[in-house]
């Protein structure tokens, strides 16, 4: 038995091992598995796909031996794929289940929109009476939701983190091969900094106008490639992930690293514009890529998307959570806070309507009252929000419920004027 590593992620720890490996007479005329050609093998013709490179992922995750052979041998012979097998035997990781949902908040997922908000506030209600530190203090990755997040492979579906592809020539050779450099650069010194390096020379490579074979693209219909797409991005997403469980660590790495998990919903996202095609599963990996990447800094990104997409699966009390908890976040003297006050209660349930927009603005009016204030080109802006807000407040409440929410608003608004 191997002893895994302390980790914070909430993993499901399992014994080592491969269940369904043979052990029985070996045949004399078969070669011994070398577990040195092993590792040549792997690095030859199957690292392109496995971003560690080395196999971490499949001793990790407890691939068994006919598994591992059964895909190694679309690549190489089976006297190969057995080296390979040898070869990953011999490594010693961190285990776990295979089928664990990385970073699940708690480890659970929740059954209904509804025990999100029995779990998260004891009730179905947005508490009145919540301030503003204490939603900030709401740490999301402990948060449980009603979504499941990517397991590491699901061969079935494309809900997972394996990329079905290695990286494109033209995204590893892009401005003079700096991608290929970086990420050879990462593998001889695994350090935060070279992941940081890898990281930004890869999402730049998947949108660069520049670069003739960006996937990424997501706004030229005529050069955009969403699954191909799709797939770069689950690549390097897969290289944050398994560079922060070989450090046994949950923790943001920064410099927008984690960002890259929500580009892959992004991704997810806008191939529903394009019927010729789409992404499977595009509602679903929207909501939990998105998700993933946000619960790790939720100042970053709209909360139009992000909430958005869990307003399309059905979950208005998830996405209303969202909304606000990245206003709390937001950094002074933006205006994308007054956005997630629009969004707050325009995903809130009816019920709910009252308490989610007197917070957002009683938020509001906290900032303009600490001198945090949009800039003069955005005052427009920011006073437009207010009242798209109370337009959408409008529609789900009672007249004398409008009353108390005009209340509300009426100081923000004077502050901004």
């Amino acid at each position: 038995m191997l002893r895994a590593r302390p980790l914070s992620l909430t993993l499901a720890l399992v014994v080592a091992g491969c269940s369904d490996s043979s052990r029985g007479p070996v045949d004399p005329g078969i070669p011994k598995p070398n577990a040195v050609l092993g590792q040549v093998a792997f690095e030859t013709s199957c690292a392109g796909c496995h971003a560690s490179r080395d196999g971490f992922d499949l001793k990790t995750f407890g691939f068994t031996d006919t598994t591992i052979i059964r895909r190694a041998v679309k690549h190489v012979d089976t006297a190969t794929a057995r080296n390979i097998v040898a070869y990953i035997h011999g490594l010693s990781t961190p285990t776990m289940n295979e089928k664990v949902s990385l970073f699940q908040p708690k480890g659970v997922q929740l059954n209904s929109d509804l025990e999100f908000a029995n779990a998260l506030f004891g009730r179905d209600a947005w508490p009145s009476d919540l301030t503003t530190m204490q939603l900030a203090a709401i740490d999301p990755r402990k948060v449980a939701v009603a979504i499941h997040l990517p397991i590491w492979s699901d061969e079935a579906t494309n809900m997972d983190w394996m990329p079905d592809n290695p990286l494109p020539d033209g995204i590893l050779n892009y401005s003079g091969g700096l991608v290929a450099a970086a990420i050879a650069g990462y593998r001889a010194a695994p350090t935060n900094e070279n992941l940081v390096r890898a990281v930004t020379a890869l999402r730049n490579a998947d949108r660069a106008t520049a670069n003739p074979a960006a996937p990424c693209l997501l706004e030229d219909t005529l050069r955009v490639k969403f699954r191909e797409c799709f797939d770069v991005r689950r690549w390097t997403s897969t290289l944050v992930a398994l560079h922060m469980l070989r450090n046994g660590t949950d923790a943001s790495i920064g410099n927008g690293v984690q960002d890259v998990w929500w580009d892959v919903g992004n991704a997810a996202r806008k191939s529903k514009n394009d019927r010729s095609v789409p992404i499977a599963n595009a509602d679903v990996n929207w909501a939990q890529w998105m998700y993933l990447g946000w619960s790790f800094d939720p100042s970053q990104h709209s909360s139009s998307y992000t909430g958005g997409a869990f307003r399309q699966l059905g979950l208005m009390r998830h996405a209303t959570f969202i909304a606000l908890r990245s206003e709390v976040a937001r950094p002074r003297n933006s205006v994308t806070e007054y956005e997630d006050y629009v969004n707050a209660v325009r995903f809130a349930p009816a019920s709910w309507t009252v308490p989610v927009a007197t917070f957002a603005l009683r938020h509001l009016g906290e900032r303009l009252a600490s001198g945090d204030r949009p800039s003069l080109a955005q005052i427009a802006t920011a006073v437009a929000q207010i009242y798209s807000g109370l337009t959408e407040s409008y529609k789900k409440v009672s007249l004398s419920d409008r009353a108390q929410i005009d209340a509300a608003a009426a100081p923000v608004l004077a502050a901004l004027h």
